[in-house]
């Protein structure tokens, strides 16, 4: 069964792997991509056929699946959190893959820095003074410096922990088998409450060992908390936070 995702009815956004969770726990192997007209309420034209072109497209093959143009498939339903929420509560949860060999690097940092909700960005000295302290490799915003997806995965794949903000590239990390701790999850609580996520401090249900939803602000100090006590151990970040 092949899946339709319809630009000119859903955005060109991270939220394309909830959806690619949901066509893959239906059967589906391929995705038609109809990108004739693209929705353009969130970015301009230009910028949202950028994010189908480097976001959506090469997504598919993150579950093993193919793609194509075209105007035909099945309606899996509106990209959002409850339909990650809704494959795993069917126990049907396909974790992603990268379709390349992991990277070698050991911590990964992705920052965030876009022309959209500026409060959600990340503190950029501060996640540079810890990339600098512990040696990881900073991975900017593709609107500042592009880069692959399946080179992203790659990377992500191969690393001991990678550090985000709460955004796409930290909520699509979650959907692999690969660690990550998301910083900043707070300002997405009203999002992850809609989705069926859970209250304050509560994990991506989906989450397995060596992966993290952290209700606190990226600040330097509280970055460098986290990672110090998940080096030690028997690290919990619930517990982390109310210190």
């Amino acid at each position: 069964m092949n899946a339709l995702y319809d630009l000119s009815r859903y955005i060109a956004s991270f939220n394309f792997f909830e959806w690619l969770l949901m066509a893959r726990a239906k059967g589906c192997k391929h995705v038609v991509f109809n990108a004739r007209v693209i929705k353009t309420d969130k970015w301009p034209a230009d910028q949202a056929r950028r994010r189908f072109e480097s976001i959506l497209l090469p997504g598919p093959a993150l579950a093993g699946m193919t793609h194509s143009m075209g105007e035909v498939g099945a309606d899996i339903g509106s990209p959002s959190g409850k339909l990650a929420v809704e494959v795993w509560r069917m126990r049907q949860f396909h974790r992603l893959r990268s379709p390349l060999p992991a990277g070698k690097e050991r911590y990964t940092v992705t920052l965030r820095k876009t022309h959209r909700a500026h409060g959600r960005d990340s503190d950029e000295e501060a996640w540079r003074t810890f990339a600098d302290e512990i040696g990881a490799r900073v991975i900017p915003d593709y609107d500042v410096e592009p880069i692959h997806l399946h080179e992203r995965m790659a990377l992500y794949a191969g690393a001991e922990m990678n550090f985000f903000v709460s955004n796409g590239p930290g909520v699509l990390c979650s959907f692999t088998e690969y660690p990550c701790m998301v910083f900043d999850t707070h300002l997405a609580a009203g999002s992850l409450r809609h989705d069926g996520v859970g209250g304050f401090g509560a994990q991506y249900p989906w989450m397995i060992k060596n992966q993290y939803a952290i209700w606190e602000a990226a600040t330097l100090p509280n970055i460098r908390k986290h990672f110090y006590s998940w080096c030690e151990g028997n690290y919990e970040p619930n517990r982390i936070t109310a210190t």
